[in-house]
């Protein structure tokens, strides 16, 4: 008689389940897919945010054309709107550029703390003075600069 040599042990099934890395993984790709909807979400001040951008855009556009005319432009601010004006015959006008005529912001934004305030950019594109123009609304702020050299920036 030969003598077993191994024990027959009982047949252990498979485990069901997930391994530790594979829980993680899903994790991240859950975390990283949530991040980027959140991303892709607009912010609670993109109104004031999307008004701050345009004037900045119109403020940078007055400064390139008083440096293009070689004619110091204006722009000026009340707590609803903005606008721009050009030296003609020695008198102030309104901008004669369909792009740069008076313009009043939509939605409820407002300018904060600017009954009325003026910028003159000569024709080298310096200003007259640095300003910080806060725009507002109901939902957030947005600040736009303009530097002592000209330059024209949207923070917030």
């Amino acid at each position: 008689m030969k003598m077993p040599i191994s024990i027959p042990t009982k047949h252990k099934p498979a485990p069901n389940g997930f391994t530790l890395v594979e829980m993680l993984v899903v994790i991240f790709l859950l975390g990283l897919a949530s991040a980027a909807v959140v991303l892709m979400l607009p912010g609670g001040d993109s109104a004031a945010r999307n008004d701050a951008e345009r004037l900045a855009a119109r403020i940078a556009a007055a400064r390139d054309e008083a440096v293009l005319q070689a004619r110091p432009v204006v722009f000026w601010t009340r707590a609803s709107g903005y606008g721009f004006e050009q030296r003609f015959d020695g008198q102030w006008r309104a901008h004669p550029d369909p792009a740069f005529k008076p313009r009043n912001f939509e939605n409820g934004t407002r300018i904060l703390g600017a009954s009325q305030n003026r910028i003159l950019f000569d024709a080298t594109g310096l200003p007259s003075s640095p300003a910080k123009i806060e725009l507002t609304n109901g939902e957030g702020s947005s600040l736009v600069s303009v530097s002592a050299s000209g330059e024209v920036a949207v923070a917030r």
